[in-house]
């Protein structure tokens, strides 16, 4: 017996040694696995149930009827009442006469009301598509068209009633209804979506109502600014957001007695889907707030008692740039949960503020794959190991910067990169694994996204638009974004979108938009070259400079509005024709290395003024609030 169990340790040592020297990263791949074959599981038995979000909304109803499923500004909302309030919205779209599979444009602020309306167009089986609030005029109606939706649900607040008023020629076609009370005077198209909903039973609504719902059914459509221009609804279906859902409450160990701090914007993915949907998938409570506080951060997490954030990098570096407080570290939070933290606040931000583990992953709205890091390991966003590729197929390829563009090799085809490299994350296509459902709208949209003929003829791959990482060990980490798109603020912003927007100005000939990296901010900050109408003009009078601020300061929301201008006597093309961006990024806005006039937006004055060594040297130094 002795012999066996000494011979068993024998085998059992070289195995170990062997995995060692010839697969020294096996343990880790076993971790990712493990968690992928456990999430599936998981998922298919609610999928083989024809169980859907709202569906598990329903059954924690019946779980915990009186559990606070929401709480904000202090009042707590129950399960039971969000229930009610969801029925009694999923009939008064029946009762404004909207057909089952309809779609319906929601522009709410982060409140109750967002997330009831949500839930009860769920329950009679409508497509949400959730319209960004800082959008305004013709960004904001072609939004609202493009998701197809002829009922627009509007929050309350004066500032979204106006910002529908002035574009309601552009959207003849929709009909407008208001939560809460009627402004005053009101336009005679707005109608009150509160008298309808409070005439109507608050009783569970019959789940046959939605029986025409299958996985792929378009749950809803989340808008990105992507790389063509103007924001594209993305459509993420019923199966995508169950499985974010169940991914969130696996990857946090989510449980009833949790609570979760939610301070983004519910229109993107990463609350609605992720953070909402987490908190309903595992019967827990989120505290929600409207707007983004520093200064209450803390204090809320104290004061709820929260277990779990969410965060993007941007969140986290306004939290580490506060005054240090005694206080920082007391707190109940054992995860903090999100994407974009860099790599040189993620140790500072996990110190100081005490938290056990951090959950950095990568995804997309639209993009069918994502990653995750499981193990903690700092500035990474996941892991894709050779191993874990044969599960998760995905790809790196060489990007050529000049051409914005994959570089391809003789034969035509692009070229993976290795190990400690930067590549262009793309994701095979495929009805098997991994499908892309493209955007509502014309189809060349969802064509501009799809890379054909990668490393055969006949393949297809999406094309993230996202440059990664590959350290020795295969983590990940994310570099930039490419092509027409940068990322500030946590929002991508669309340079064909600002550039069109500018250049709508008789002054402004063309305007070449890019981003631009300034020390200790996340992203790049928007900058634009200027290419005047007048071919004798060498820079912008304060005329100019006025007409400009209130151009964007109206057209575009505040993350999108341009920092920095740039006035050149041409601007550089390729030999195509197309915007050179790649030697006006390294040039940056350094007045010593670019001779031509420079201008920023003062945070002070929201006005542009001449950019001088001194205003330079500020802001590199992070003394001016961008």
């Amino acid at each position: 017996m002795l012999a066996v169990l000494v011979g068993s340790l024998g085998v059992s040592g070289a195995l170990y040694l062997l995995l060692r020297l010839f697969w020294p990263g096996w343990y880790l791949d076993w971790i990712y696995r493990r968690n992928s074959l456990r999430l599936g599981a998981v998922l298919m038995g609610y999928l083989e149930q024809e169980k859907y979000l709202i569906d598990i909304f329903e059954e924690q109803v019946k779980r915990g009827p009186k559990k606070a499923l929401i709480i904000f500004q202090d009042r707590k909302y129950s399960y039971e009442y969000f229930d009610q309030k969801s029925s009694q919205a999923g009939r008064a779209g029946i009762e404004i006469g909207l057909k089952p599979g309809s779609t319906v444009a929601i522009m709410i602020y982060n409140e109750p009301e967002f997330v009831w309306t949500y839930l009860g167009f769920m329950k009679v089986g409508y497509q949400t598509a959730c319209i960004n609030y800082n959008l305004r005029s013709k960004s904001l109606a072609h939004s609202i068209n493009a998701s197809g939706a002829n009922v627009l649900i509007l929050g309350q607040g004066p500032e979204l009633h106006q910002a529908i008023q002035e574009i309601l020629p552009d959207i003849s076609g929709v009909t407008v209804y208001i939560q809460g009370p009627l402004s005053e005077p009101k336009p005679v198209t707005f109608l009150s979506f509160d008298l309808v909903m409070n005439n109507l039973s608050d009783a569970p609504i019959d789940r046959s109502i939605r029986k025409h719902i299958t996985p792929f059914s378009t749950n809803v459509l989340i808008y990105t600014s992507g790389t063509t221009g103007l924001p594209k609804p993305a459509i993420r279906d019923h199966q995508s957001c169950v499985k974010s859902a169940l991914s969130g409450r696996q990857r946090c160990q989510m449980v009833a007695g949790d609570v979760l701090y939610e301070v983004l914007p519910l229109y993107h993915s990463s609350a609605l889907i992720v953070g909402f949907g987490t908190v309903l998938s595992s019967g827990a409570t989120m505290v929600l707030r409207d707007k983004f506080s520093a200064k209450h951060f803390w204090e809320d997490c104290r004061k709820y008692d929260v277990t779990v954030i969410q965060y993007i990098g941007e969140v986290c570096r306004y939290l580490v740039a506060q005054p240090k407080n005694k206080l920082d570290g007391q707190h109940k939070v054992r995860v903090a949960v999100g994407n974009g933290l860099r790599q040189d606040i993620w140790t500072e931000f996990q110190s100081r503020f005490n938290i056990p583990r951090i959950i950095e992953f990568y995804g997309a709205t639209e993009n069918p794959s994502g990653f995750v890091n499981l193990t903690n390991k700092e500035g990474a966003c996941g892991r894709a190991s050779p191993y874990l590729r044969q599960f998760s197929p995905v790809a790196f390829v060489k990007w050529d910067i000049e051409a914005q563009a994959p570089f391809r090799n003789r034969q035509g085809f692009c070229v993976p990169v290795g190990p400690d490299a930067v590549g262009l994350l793309i994701v095979p296509i495929s009805e098997e694994r991994f499908s892309f459902q493209g955007y509502r709208g014309p189809k060349e949209d969802t064509e501009k996204k799809i890379l054909r003929d990668v490393f055969e003829k006949g393949d297809q791959y999406f094309n993230s638009g996202d440059l990664m990482r590959i350290d020795k060990e295969y983590y990940l980490y994310f570099n930039d974004r490419v092509g027409d798109t940068f990322r500030w603020k946590g929002e991508n912003v669309s340079t064909t979108e600002v550039s069109n927007i500018l250049t709508s100005l008789d002054f402004i000939h063309d305007a070449n938009v890019y981003g631009v990296a300034i020390p200790g901010t996340d992203g790049r900050a928007g900058m634009v070259s200027f290419h005047m109408t007048d071919e004798g003009a060498t820079s912008l009078s304060p005329t100019m400079l006025t007409q400009i601020s209130r151009h964007v300061n109206k057209m575009l929301p505040g993350y999108a509005r341009p920092r920095f201008l740039r006035v050149q006597p041409q601007l550089q093309l390729t030999s195509t024709f197309k915007q050179l961006k790649a030697i006006l990024v390294r040039e940056g806005f350094d007045p010593i290395q670019v001779r031509d006039p420079l201008y920023f937006l003062d945070p002070a004055t929201q006005a542009y003024r001449p950019l001088d060594n001194t205003a330079y040297t500020q802001i590199m130094a992070g003394n001016v609030p961008l």
